[in-house]
């Protein structure tokens, strides 16, 4: 189980003395990090984000793809992860989520708009009443 080495982690960072401490501070179920440990569940991504921002970790990726893996690792499936894992090593994982962000943020934000100009306009700015 490789996130389960982020949840005891957690439990040193802030001085827990057992799992149940931990799922107090988190604010989880009583037997949520008993069922991670023993791979019966594994943690989701807003659980994984929630240990990454207590542990004070900038990238929450490492512990998203950790229990991806294991999810995968129980399932008999091989995880994208493995793939892309070492490619981001080489790469730079910085340069991939920079380029990441910057698609969402293009594909999320939309362009300003404009009016289009009138085909029927003469060029002339007066108005005419007509009744």
């Amino acid at each position: 189980m490789k996130s389960v080495k982020y949840l005891d982690d957690l439990i040193r960072a802030r001085g827990l003395k057992n799992d149940a401490e931990l799922c107090r501070h988190m604010g989880w179920s009583h037997g949520a990090v008993h069922n991670y440990r023993n791979g019966i569940r594994f943690m989701d991504n807003e659980k994984c984000l929630q240990v990454a921002r207590e542990l004070g970790m900038e990238n929450p990726l490492p512990i998203i793809m950790a229990a991806d893996l294991d999810r995968a690792e129980r399932a008999g499936q091989r995880s994208l992860w493995e793939v892309f894992s070492p490619r981001m090593a080489h790469s730079g994982l910085v340069a991939v989520l920079v380029a990441l962000g910057l698609g969402v943020t293009n594909f999320v934000t939309p362009s300003p708009a404009e009016a289009a100009p009138l085909s029927h306009s003469t060029g002339s700015s007066s108005l005419h009443y007509v009744k």
